[in-house]
């Protein structure tokens, strides 16, 4: 390890504290004489989540390298490029090692250090610290920084552009840090000169450890949960009624907070006409900005994955919920560097594919005043600030983790055989387990979330396109153009044919079902795996005579009987309550800490949970647990009343009265495991 000038550490050590006491202000001036207010957004689960991924960054050396991912970002490149990449910078030494698939060959390219704390306007602290040229199928770039020439930088992203260019944007490929990071490097520098609750012994930053990225979040103290729960409550404020100066939708315009984060054609029923989901039927300006047939007959807006310069496909609105569980990508995908797993085909995100600028893609997808979708004229971006407080709020819905399902058993015998149906790959079950285990979007073998090409795309008569015949055939993850997409195998489409695999706990209220809302109902959904388009998929490992050795069975083939399928879905429906049942729980201890105003929206939401969890359990006609049913419509009635009182004290009483009651209709699903087998 090189010598170090501790003299020099406390001067940037002061630097640093400087630059984020400044920005700590913009966040503490409001009085907090009660929590912020969060949702369904929960600061326990954020920081849980938290620690898990710093613990993994560290395993990785995170410590010592800063690690970007490289990728095209619509926010800041003028066309689109398959290339990505990374970028490493070691904080001892300064060395960066870039590393990028996919460049034009014979091209000379510049990699820029961007500092400041906009996504709009970067090029006024801007670095170009060398130029390379594009060799091959993939391309390295080395350098080593110098540390007097960029005292008082810090990184805000790095980017990629045309070695001719005299500006870091507009850039081929854009690398940004995410929440998680800052926060990390916020936690190492604070640690670093003794202050606050994390704080353990002083230690020397590193000599380059100036450039780290600045977050604008962390309180002076860096009490963590007090940053996770500012950070959450504001995220959730921007995620509900900031515009960006777009056509009047948010981020809640298609995420619903009272309907599972997301939108379906039974909701969009109910809504008026002036809505601003709507706005492609009153903005002559957005006509094509959506379908209106797909839209509210099927659920489906339009998104231009492939580029602008491609049609668009027609997707579901996912929900958001447990994201932090289930966007680590199992593997690099087509040879990209992704950093987040995210959207139906798992590319979802512009840049260096992370949820942070997942919310800048949404921003210009859906939000622009005008088609032309040109940055401070359609539209704005989200600053750096806006971006970190958005990411932390999605992070911080949902579950911590996933069921444990081998230690669990159901008291009903359907759902009990239903579940043992799901979690398993042996032959004769419906083989769920590999690529759902635990009910997660994580494969079995890899505990990542993955993608798999399952021929969904290639069903026949699809309703939405039966509807609208001219509707793109959807090519999931990549941009490849394929002649051969569709069930006739005759229609263009872009991708590989891989969609991303999604979570199961919270499926059975979120219809319809897969990318493309081919289906209504969760039965439908499971007896899909019994179908043809599925059974010559890919990811059914067909039978196949062509390889060596021949494949002679369909390894992943399923056929359930329709009394298993029913099995499998009141399983599925059983632990949807189930997670429906904490998630109230959650929100209605925020309630209590609450005053009667602020706690009455979040009540409601908490009420709305149950609403749900009622409507899954009896929403497959046969009702396999009709005494969770029975308590949940009481604790149902029990939340109206504590809603309509007037002091907070009775309230809170009957809320416990009503956790009480709910707790009971939890338990009432589940029961102890059998005594084992006698040996015989």
């Amino acid at each position: 390890m090189p010598k170090t000038n501790h003299t020099q550490f406390a001067l940037i050590a002061l630097l640093v504290t400087g630059i984020l006491t400044g920005l700590y202000q913009q966040l503490l001036a409001p009085n907090f004489n009660q929590p912020r207010v969060t949702g369904h957004g929960n600061p326990a689960t954020l920081t849980q989540h938290y620690l898990n991924w710093k613990a993994a960054y560290e395993r990785n050396n995170g410590a010592e390298v800063l690690t970007l991912a490289l990728g095209f970002s619509r926010a800041f490149s003028d066309e689109a490029t398959p290339a990505s990449g990374n970028a490493q910078l070691n904080l001892l030494n300064g060395n960066l090692n870039v590393t990028i698939q996919g460049l034009a060959q014979g091209k000379t390219y510049a990699f820029w250090l961007v500092g400041g704390n906009s996504i709009t306007k970067p090029d006024s602290v801007q670095k170009k610290i060398g130029t390379f040229s594009s060799t091959g199928e993939q391309t390295t770039f080395t350098a080593q920084l110098e540390r007097e020439a960029l005292q008082n930088f810090a990184i805000n992203r790095v980017t990629i552009t045309p070695a001719e260019q005299a500006t870091a944007s507009p850039a081929i490929l854009v690398g940004t840090p995410g929440f998680f990071q800052r926060l990390y490097y916020a936690d190492a520098l604070w640690s670093s000169v003794g202050v606050g609750q994390l704080a353990q012994a002083p230690q020397p930053l590193q000599p380059f450890s100036f450039l780290l990225p600045k977050p604008a979040f962390a309180a002076t103290t860096m009490d963590l949960m007090k940053v996770m729960g500012d950070q959450v409550a504001i995220g959730r404020d921007l995620f509900m009624n900031e515009t960006f100066k777009g056509n009047g939708r948010t981020c809640t315009t298609c995420h619903r907070l009272d309907n599972n984060h997301t939108i379906d054609p039974k909701y969009i029923a109910k809504l008026p006409a002036n809505d601003p989901l709507f706005v492609a039927e009153t903005n002559p300006d957005l006509k094509e900005l959506e379908n209106s047939k797909l839209l509210r007959q099927f659920g489906l807006v339009l998104a231009n994955v492939d580029g602008f310069n491609r049609p668009g496909v027609f997707r579901g609105v996912q929900h958001t919920l447990a994201l932090a569980t289930s966007i680590t990508p199992e593997s690099d995908k087509e040879g990209k560097f992704i950093l987040n797993a995210l959207g139906w085909a798992g590319d979802g995100a512009p840049g260096d594919g992370s949820l942070r600028l997942f919310a800048a893609g949404a921003v210009m997808q859906h939000m622009p005043k005008t088609l032309k979708r040109v940055a401070n004229v359609d539209f704005r971006l989200p600053n750096d600030v806006e971006l970190d407080a958005l990411e932390a709020y999605m992070l911080s819905l949902g579950r911590v983790q996933d069921f444990d399902l081998d230690k669990m058993y159901f008291s009903s015998p359907v759902v009990q055989r239903g579940r043992e149906l799901m979690h398993s790959k042996d032959q004769g079950t419906a083989q769920c387990k590999g690529c759902h285990f635990n009910g997660s979007a994580n494969s079995f073998t890899t505990f990542q979330n993955g993608n798999r090409d399952t021929g969904v795309e290639n069903m026949p008569e699809n309703p939405a396109r039966l509807t609208w015949q001219p509707m793109p055939v959807d090519g999931g993850l990549g941009k490849n153009e394929r002649k051969n997409c569709g069930w006739d195998k005759k229609q263009t489409c872009y991708g590989n044919g891989e969609f991303n695999v999604t979570t199961l706990i919270e499926a059975a209220d979120t219809a319809p079902f897969f990318h493309n809302n081919s289906v209504n109902t969760i039965e439908e959904a499971v007896a899909y795996y019994n179908s043809n388009a599925f059974r010559d998929s890919p990811g059914a490992n067909p039978i196949d005579p062509a390889l060596i050795p021949p494949r002679t069975v369909c390894d992943r083939c399923t056929h359930l009987e329709s009394t298993q399928v029913v099995s499998v879905a009141l399983f599925l429906r059983t632990i949807n309550a189930m997670e429906n049942m904490r998630s109230s729980y959650e929100m209605v201890k925020q309630v209590k800490q609450l005053d009667l105003v602020s706690g009455r929206e979040i009540l409601s939401l908490a009420m709305a949970d149950i609403e749900d969890a009622i409507e899954v359990l009896e929403g497959g006609q046969i009702i396999a647990n009709p005494e969770a049913l029975k308590l949940l419509r009481q604790t149902l009635l029990t939340e109206q009343s504590a809603l309509e009182q007037i002091l907070t004290s009775s309230r809170n009483s009957l809320l416990d009265d009503a956790y009480q009651t709910k707790l009971q209709a939890y338990n009432s699903l589940l029961t102890t495991p059998p005594p084992p087998k006698p040996v015989s």
